[in-house]
């Protein structure tokens, strides 16, 4: 009586964990179907300042000064600045007043490199709290 028990408990266990499974595999398919599709044109979104973001298409060509949290039109080298060069469908951070220029060693973003980078689509400037992404373009 006691062996029935162990073996039907083991069995009902088995099957929950089964439907758990199969749950959660429908739950992974179901988020592939849903996720929104890209297109292929692409952009970088420059976010900076206290949640402040603009978007440049991948191709325009663009130079976008950031000095502590504001777009200003002209880089002076003061105060917590960050130069974004977008061109060719690339994007580099071509200059900052960051300590240690990581963020410029970070090298050119775009399509063709942005699945290679250790950050993946991203330039950032942690110091500046201003960072690149790329979209879009099967991103």
């Amino acid at each position: 009586m006691e062996r029935e028990t162990i073996e039907n408990r083991q069995k009902t266990n088995l099957l929950l964990m089964g439907a758990a499974v199969l749950l959660v595999a429908f739950a992974v398919v179901l988020c592939l179907l849903l996720r929104p599709k890209t297109s292929g044109a692409s952009a970088f979104v420059i976010r900076f300042g206290e949640g402040q973001s603009i978007t440049v298409s991948s191709d325009q060509t663009e130079t976008v000064v950031i000095r502590d949290g504001v777009r200003v039109d002209a880089a002076t080298r003061e105060g917590k600045e960050n130069v974004i060069v977008i061109e060719n469908g690339s994007a580099r951070m071509e200059d900052a007043t960051c300590p240690h220029h990581e963020c410029i060693d970070q090298g050119v973003l775009n399509a063709q490199t942005s699945a290679s980078r250790p950050l993946g689509p991203w330039i950032i400037c942690a110091p500046h709290g201003v960072s690149v992404e790329l979209r879009g373009g099967g991103q």
